[in-house]
């Protein structure tokens, strides 16, 4: 499940939080235990997953759709049967119309946490240079806009990053990001020689 369930998947009774039946590093209650068949039901995350195309001193970012003016890396959930390459291949394409071969997105980053409450995710973000993709930059469907900023263009600019972008990387972003994309990029090429 990745919202809290109230009932359970299998027979459709109600379902109490219990102490997870494994060890878990997470504090919170995240185990669920089906009062009719006795079955386990585990609150687990969604994966979801970033791109970030590096063009020069610039990195592409997306206008959110559901607020002017906020903006974000290429991002989005993974779906069924998508590796997470494969779906971050795909959000970036409806995001931004840019086509990528999952195999040339390099993985740079990875963190948990609850972008809304009560919704856990897991988000894996990889890095492409702009070279590798095609396509003519437009938003999409789940964008209003899409540009390359360098991160001084963007921080001299009237535009904000999503909260939810802020609470995966922090104020100061770009920049750490723009350096962690280059930096793994840099050494999957050296790897490849």
């Amino acid at each position: 499940m990745n919202q809290p369930p109230s009932y359970c998947p299998y027979c459709g009774a109600s379902v109490e939080g219990v102490d997870s039946p494994m060890h878990s590093r997470v504090e919170t209650l995240m185990v669920y235990r089906c009062e009719s068949c006795d079955d386990y039901v585990f609150y687990n995350p969604t994966p979801g997953g970033s791109a970030v195309v590096v063009n020069g001193d610039a990195l592409l970012l997306v206008e959110d759709f559901r607020a002017s003016g906020e903006w974000k890396l290429p991002s989005g959930r993974i779906e069924l049967g998508e590796s997470m390459r494969e779906g971050v291949a795909r959000e970036l394409e409806e995001e931004t119309g840019l086509v990528v071969d999952p195999d040339d997105l390099v993985y740079v980053h990875d963190e948990a946490g609850e972008p809304v409450p009560d919704q856990h995710m897991v988000n894996v973000e990889y890095a492409v240079p702009r070279s590798k993709t095609s396509g003519t930059l437009e938003a999409g469907s789940d964008a209003t806009d899409a540009r390359f900023f360098t991160p001084d263009e963007f921080e001299s600019s009237s535009f904000i990053l999503r909260e939810s972008h802020v609470d995966r990387f922090g104020d100061e972003s770009l920049p750490w990001l723009m350096e962690e994309a280059r930096s793994a990029l840099e050494l999957q090429s050296n790897a490849s020689r």
